[in-house]
């Protein structure tokens, strides 16, 4: 008992001692706050912070959110991740609060992803995009877990179905080591690649 006590001590430290290892580790993502209405998960042990769901409390035309560069001093360096024992926490802008209206049990009472043609929706649709500015500031090192495609119903008096389905034009910080951005698209600052994880505003 003592050895099996002894080497989960040992395996604790040398996580301790490497931070590169330590920010990988979701169970070290043991807190979890909000902050300017962003889900933020801590990682105390490795000094830095995720930010996961933005839950968005109104809507205007190109509604600026910015990703804080920290949390009470802890820098924030990656869109999404893992926390606890593994719980998925991807970076989404939710509209749920503001259009979503299905009652309980209806068909359209939960988030749509991916391509709505494959759910074979009886209903007349449209989908309609909400572009968001998305600022990132300095600290951002990690695209981790993005979720973009989603679409949020919202029913109308005529029976029909409206989907709002955010979208981006994200504003990089130039004092940004690993990303850049361009015509509203994000970089990678090694390789000039398209960071293909967002949905983009046309």
């Amino acid at each position: 008992m003592e050895k099996c006590i002894f080497s989960i001590l040992a395996i604790v430290l040398i996580l301790c001692l490497s931070g590169c290892i330590a920010e990988d580790v979701s169970l070290l993502y043991s807190e979890n706050v909000l902050k300017d209405g962003f889900s933020i998960a801590v990682n105390k042990t490795a000094d830095c912070c995720f930010v996961g769901e933005y839950e968005c409390p109104y809507y205007t035309q190109n509604l600026e959110i910015t990703v804080p560069d920290d949390y009470e001093g802890i820098p924030i360096t990656q869109l999404g991740g893992y926390q606890n024992k593994g719980v998925p926490s991807p970076f989404s802008i939710s509209v749920a609060d503001i259009y979503m209206n299905a009652p309980k049990g209806s068909n359209f009472e939960g988030v749509y992803s991916g391509n709505l043609d494959e759910y074979n929706i009886s209903e007349e649709y449209t989908v309609t995009d909400l572009p968001f500015v998305l600022n990132l500031g300095k600290n951002i090192e990690t695209i981790k877990y993005v979720v973009s495609d989603e679409y949020y119903p919202h029913l109308n008096d005529d029976g029909s179905v409206t989907f709002y389905h955010p979208v981006v034009s994200i504003n990089c910080s130039a004092d940004n080591k690993n990303f850049y951005s361009e015509n509203g698209k994000l970089y990678n600052k090694k390789t000039n690649e398209l960071i293909s994880e967002f949905d983009y505003a046309q």
